[in-house]
């Protein structure tokens, strides 16, 4: 299989603009896309470089190159010059909305500092082991090998479907926020945790406050997670708080 390319030799991005700036006769550009045809290679460099080149047609870098054709075209001293410089600007533009999208791109994927130490934090509870025999709550533990085994949207299925009989369990609610929090999702997850710290006697009053703690941390509300943090006997709850508020 060809190796898929990644770059433009000048040749191919000089060919690449006369085709979309119109600059060809009906020969050239015939034959042109005959060779994209026959080329494969050729024809996945020419769309990436099309595709590169609408982008800044839509920031509207294209209407700045063609105000700096026309000063060029008025410009009898620079005449000679047109074709180069135009095709020099364009490759400049192109490299700065190149950075640009790259920029943006690792702006997004830069993690903040509150997702940096959830990541820091977060490990997803290992769960109770697990005892499959014929008991009234073998549907519980089945649930809970789909959890130990990453499978959390299968486990929130089947303890979703437990809960309506038992509401007020502490180790159902318990685990269905574990398991929203270790599907990344965070709000889902909170309410869970709240029924088990609103029980008299809860079963997993620390760990449902530091999981708590960590499911705000990922919504970014920090006094939220401070208050849960706070809440919690675990060692590296009471770190995290530490380190949030300082």
């Amino acid at each position: 299989m060809d190796k898929e390319p990644t770059y433009w030799t000048l040749e191919e991005q000089d060919l690449f603009e006369r085709y979309l700036l119109d600059g060809m006769d009906a020969q050239e550009r015939t034959d042109f896309e005959s060779q994209l045809q026959s080329d494969s290679n050729l024809n996945t460099k020419f769309l990436e470089f099309k595709g590169l080149f609408r982008t800044i047609e839509e920031e509207g870098l294209r209407s700045k190159l063609n105000h700096f054709h026309k000063q060029l075209e008025d410009d009898a001293q620079v005449r000679s010059l047109h074709t180069m410089s135009y095709r020099f600007f364009f490759r400049i533009a192109a490299a700065i909305a190149l950075l640009i999208a790259l920029g943006g791109i690792w702006y997004f994927y830069i993690p903040n500092a509150n997702e940096r130490l959830f990541n820091t934090y977060f490990t997803p509870d290992p769960g109770l082991p697990t005892v499959m025999g014929n008991s009234d709550n073998y549907d519980f533990y089945e649930a809970m090998v789909d959890y130990k085994q990453g499978n959390y949207k299968t486990a929130l299925q089947k303890w979703e479907n437990l809960l309506p009989q038992k509401s007020d369990n502490d180790t159902i609610n318990y685990f269905l926020g574990a398991a929203y929090l270790a599907n990344d999702e965070p709000s889902k997850a909170i309410p869970y945790f709240d029924c088990v710290l609103g029980s008299a006697q809860p079963s997993f009053q620390s760990e449902a406050a530091y999981y708590k703690g960590l499911a705000h941390l990922k919504n970014n509300e920090v006094e939220e997670a401070l208050k849960s943090l706070e809440q919690t006997s675990d060692e590296k709850g009471r770190e995290l708080a530490k380190k949030l508020k300082d």
